[in-house]
């Protein structure tokens, strides 16, 4: 009891000084926001780069202003044997960084419009393209197409602030790469309102800036569906050696967990074909003891064997066929059936126990405070400088394509 009332009381105090006190506010908001990095294009001939409004053009080998306009530009930007060129030729450099001058500004990518700046790399002959973009648009982008409309305001905070963590955590461990994310992965189509959940933006501005911690520090998390009564750690199932928070059970859930039952057969050669094994002779489960979720497969064929990640199999079979990692394998003849409940990875926040809480009034925190036990809930503007290291540092001045993915690396 105690702990979740402390985690309201850091929400509200957090929320009032973000919205509500001008003064303390307007201190906060002097400094510069957490920008995440993503690669929108890779290995690409060139795009179509429009950028409406002002806007400079950055060399980052040597951090020197290259070129810049008042009135915007499109033109296509495409490699050379000496550089790269849009619209005007920039010979001999190999990375140009377009920045737009104010927040009005926008640049557009083959059609799509994004915030915050462009980073452009000459790798072999090829354009690889990366968003430099401030989390809370990111946020709204990626929350707006994942369809989160049907949930109330409750259960949006709590989404925004887990999605908020993870993404800081991404960056923070992430820090020295070419960009910490992948849009087509993260499902980010750039940041026309248009495209926005009005929902979602209320959600991501109701929760500015907050994160949870762990130890004090950040940490990797996910949702799922429906737990079915018990989530798994996120080191457990994704198989990292982070410190994060354990699992935990939900009432809500394991009350309605039969009602949530799956099942489906499927042939041992398709599961063999996945594998790339002659037959299956043995088939073994690798479950969490505490939540008994799934988080791999040993399959065997009498002389070799092959492991599978529970993400790799669902991969293969199909996430309308294994819904989730709460299962149990029976084998009859030539057949491998899965029996199972609830929906997803087992993972973080159970989207059906915070629907249930939010109904009878619990407040974000208080659905984050059950599936990350021992947190805080924190206002973060921006990630610590000594944490961030310098992106330019690790830049060359002509990249080779093996070079940039040891350097992603």
């Amino acid at each position: 009891m105690v702990h979740w009332i402390g985690l309201f009381l850091c929400f509200v105090t957090s929320t009032l000084l973000a919205s509500t006190q001008e003064e303390t506010h307007s201190t906060q908001e002097s400094g510069p926001v957490a920008q995440v990095k993503v690669l929108l294009k890779k290995n690409v001939e060139g795009a179509l780069i429009e950028v409406k409004g002002g806007y400079d053009v950055i060399d980052p080998f040597t951090q020197k202003k290259v070129s810049n306009g008042f009135k915007g530009k499109r033109f296509y930007l495409y490699p050379h044997s000496e550089g790269i060129k849009w619209g005007e030729d920039f010979a001999g450099i190999y990375q140009i960084k377009i920045t737009p001058k104010d927040t009005v500004s926008s640049v557009l990518v083959d059609g799509i419009q994004y915030k915050g700046n462009l980073e452009i790399y000459h790798v072999d002959n090829k354009i690889t393209i990366i968003n430099e973009v401030d989390v809370e648009n990111y946020l709204k982008s990626i929350l707006s197409n994942l369809y989160f409309d049907k949930y109330d305001s409750a259960v949006l905070d709590a989404i925004a602030i887990s999605a908020r963590t993870q993404i800081y955590y991404q960056i923070q461990h992430h820090d020295r790469a070419f960009w910490q994310v992948d849009a087509k992965d993260a499902s980010y189509t750039g940041c026309a309102l248009a495209h926005f959940s009005q929902k979602i933006i209320k959600s991501v501005e109701n929760t500015k800036f907050l994160v949870m911690t762990y130890e004090k520090k950040t940490f990797p998390t996910t949702w799922n569906e429906n737990c079915a009564g018990k989530t798994a750690s996120y080191a457990t199932v994704f198989r990292k050696n982070t410190p994060v928070p354990a699992g935990t059970q939900s009432a809500f859930a394991e009350k309605t967990r039969k009602d949530h039952h799956w099942s489906f057969t499927v042939p041992k050669s398709k599961l063999a074909n996945l594998a790339q094994t002659n037959r299956i002779t043995e088939l073994d489960l690798y479950v969490d003891p505490l939540s008994e979720k799934v988080y791999a497969v040993r399959i065997q064929d009498g002389t070799h064997q092959k492991q599978m990640t529970f993400f790799d199999l669902q991969k293969g079979l199909g996430k309308t066929n294994l819904l989730s990692n709460d299962f149990t394998i029976s084998i009859e003849g030539n057949n491998i059936t899965f029996d199972g409940y609830g929906e997803g990875c087992g993972v973080g926040l159970c989207l059906y126990s915070a629907k249930e809480m939010a109904k009878r009034g619990d407040t974000a925190p208080e659905i984050l405070s059950l599936f990350y036990p021992y947190t805080h809930v924190e206002q973060i503007r921006t990630l610590p400088s000594d944490q961030i290291a310098s992106f330019s540092s690790a830049k060359l001045k002509k990249i080779k394509t093996k070079e940039l993915e040891i350097l992603q690396n």
